[in-house]
């Protein structure tokens, strides 16, 4: 029987210390629980992170455009390597994936980077997805990581999307965690801040947006923080975070993958 798509999106503020660095010891701690769920799911994870890998050595670094490509470049090779260092203690191999818009609104591009995925999971290979920043072009860029998660999501037919972030889950207007999410109505959105991370693209309403997206073509969403030992196990069990539920659809897949919105820009 095919194992269940589990995607996990981990951005740039949640993996980083205060300094910006990665933050080594919780990579650590979340590749050794993504290596037990590995047993129940075929596991995509989404990774931000290079640009804080690289920008130290990019001098006199001010954050300009060619200054963040560049960084990321540099960041890229020192990220994965520290992925592949503690799979690899568990004899899990991992596979970068830089991916682009044109890979997502290509269609025969994208069933090829849909069979490679799934040759890395017949081999016990975790593939570590970001965007190519190098060469993305500003205009075809996708918004931010949590719409490159997305459309893998929606174009493997995930059971379950898990969108980290550094709050903990999506909160109300006091600042308390909401649980369960059934309807992405007025309300809810009415508790979004536009606010975004300073070591990432995303904010609250590019998480809710893409989110609404995702529920609406059949896929579980949840939000979630890093505390603690098992902190995707806790989400996926309800017992942390906020699970935004899946509508059914009964698109076929050439139709969701028309639906996700990837062949809107650069088409």
């Amino acid at each position: 029987m095919q194992k269940p798509v589990l995607i996990i999106k981990l951005g740039s503020a949640v993996i980083s210390s205060n300094d910006g660095a990665i933050n080594v010891a919780l990579i650590k701690k979340l590749v050794e629980e993504v290596v037990t769920l590995s047993r129940e799911y075929n596991i995509v994870m989404v990774s931000s992170g290079a640009v804080g890998s690289g920008k130290a050595f990019i001098k006199n670094y001010k954050g300009t455009l060619i200054e963040r490509k560049a960084a990321a470049a540099v960041g890229n090779p020192i990220l994965i390597r520290l992925y592949d260092k503690y799979f690899s203690r568990h004899g899990i191999n991992v596979a970068q994936a830089l991916c682009e818009r044109h890979h997502f609104s290509n269609r025969l591009q994208f069933v090829q980077l849909k069979e490679t995925f799934a040759e890395f999971w017949k081999h016990d290979i975790m593939p570590v997805v970001n965007e190519n920043d190098l060469v993305s072009n500003v205009e075809l860029k996708f918004s931010d990581n949590d719409e490159l998660a997305t459309l893998i999501a929606v174009g493997f037919d995930a059971e379950t999307l898990i969108i980290c972030t550094s709050v903990g889950g999506f909160m109300d207007d006091k600042k308390q965690i909401i649980p369960l999410v059934e309807n992405i109505n007025g309300v809810i959105m009415g508790f979004v801040s536009t606010d975004k991370s300073s070591l990432g693209l995303g904010g609250m309403l590019s998480k809710l947006t893409f989110t609404r997206l995702a529920t609406s073509l059949g896929i579980k969403v949840i939000m979630c923080g890093l505390k603690g030992d098992n902190p995707f196990a806790a989400a996926i069990a309800g017992k942390s975070g906020t699970t935004f539920t899946a509508k059914k659809s009964n698109l076929k897949a050439r139709q969701k993958w028309l639906a996700s919105g990837s062949i809107t820009i650069g088409s």
